[in-house]
């Protein structure tokens, strides 16, 4: 009875370090990246930790056996991530759900309480959580239900001016960013005017027109939205992730030429951050900065997924991709732990085989 044990044994260890452990162990390499340039702020920086693309299942895709697992890993991540790195804030950059568009209000609520429940972090380190297509709908989906019971039960679904430690991120909802004029998109672009005023008035307070504006102190704000600022496709990136090549569409994979312009007028950004792909990317984009599109959360869209460290002051960033707990990984697990249990059952039944035969054969004699 003992290789029952044995597998026993080896089968718990498996279970105990996949389910438990390993994201422990495999985030136990990410760290903050230090900004090593000596400057004004770099004693106190912001660490903020970037998600996209979290996508969790509703009730009418997907297997509830395959929820259940791929959620159940997504949770372990995030909290031995929260947990391990202390992030002063963490960004969702859209599609937390996969069909927050499809649901109906009950539904909806529950569906929030499942991922408040799952992203949960200690008190006093906000949780921004950015609309995207699979939450509030694309462009000629996009309804006043949709935003106000997304924006009434988590924090933004239009555009927004976020400041936290004299940073400031200018929130975009990418579907409001279509150009046609229609409701959505010309609250956006006024939207969009009155923080460049009020960028611009942090910036020149001594100009009359200015005098009334609050005075937070002035720094290039940093760009967070789902779809990704306009390009071709990934072959301007630097680095990628995505082992296939697709062209970009505007407005659907990508913001499109104008609305990326536009942002780069009104704003003029230090940094970006997208999502929408499920691939990581880090490219110079169309405004001559840094972009970052953060690969998805979830082993259902990516078998390797990451998320981002970002380190940032108001004049300087470090940004460093900290990769997940393969799903391979933990395949390759399970299967080894089989295999061992396999090898034990064969070597038992190879002793009990000799001994029934030299049994047999002493019989005989």
């Amino acid at each position: 009875m003992r290789w029952m044990y044995a597998c026993f044994v080896i089968a718990l260890c498996a279970l105990i370090f996949c389910e438990y452990v390993a994201d422990f162990v495999v985030l136990q390499n990410c760290k903050w990246p230090e900004i090593r340039r000596k400057k004004k702020y770099v004693d106190d920086p912001l660490r903020a930790m970037i998600l996209a693309d979290t996508h969790l299942l509703g009730p009418h895709r997907g297997h509830w056996l395959d929820k259940l697992y791929r959620e159940w890993h997504m949770k372990g991540a995030f909290q031995a991530a929260s947990a391990l790195l202390k992030p002063d804030v963490v960004f969702v950059l859209g599609d937390l759900f996969d069909e927050g568009d499809m649901v109906s209000e009950k539904r909806f609520e529950e569906y929030v309480w499942h991922y408040l429940q799952m992203f949960r972090l200690p008190p006093g380190v906000p949780l921004i959580s950015i609309a995207g297509n699979h939450d509030v709908g694309f462009h000629y989906k996009m309804h006043p239900f949709f935003m106000g019971r997304f924006e009434n039960y988590l924090n933004f679904s239009k555009v927004h001016l976020y400041t936290i430690k004299q940073i400031h991120f200018v929130i975009i909802n990418s579907m409001s960013m279509e150009g046609d004029g229609c409701q959505f998109c010309a609250e956006a672009e006024e939207k969009l005017r009155n923080i460049s005023s009020t960028l611009h008035c942090m910036q020149h307070p001594q100009k009359a027109e200015c005098v009334r504006t609050r005075r937070h102190p002035y720094s290039q704000p940093i760009l967070m939205q789902h779809f990704p600022t306009y390009r071709d496709s990934d072959k301007v990136c630097k680095e990628h992730d995505a082992p296939v090549i697709e062209a970009f569409r505007e407005r659907f994979h990508v913001l499109s030429k104008d609305a990326t312009d536009l942002l780069g007028d009104l704003l003029k950004p230090r940094l970006a951050f997208a999502g929408h792909s499920h691939h990581y990317c880090h490219s110079v984009n169309r405004l001559g900065i840094d972009e970052y599109t953060v690969a998805s959360f979830s082993w259902r869209n990516k078998v390797d997924p990451s998320f981002m460290l970002a380190t940032l002051t108001p004049d300087d960033y470090e940004v460093y991709k900290c990769k997940m707990l393969p799903q391979q990984f933990v395949y390759n697990s399970y299967m080894s732990a089989a295999l061992a249990c396999l090898v034990l059952i064969f070597l038992q039944l190879k002793k009990y085989i000799k001994r029934h035969y030299e049994l047999s054969r002493l019989k005989r004699e």
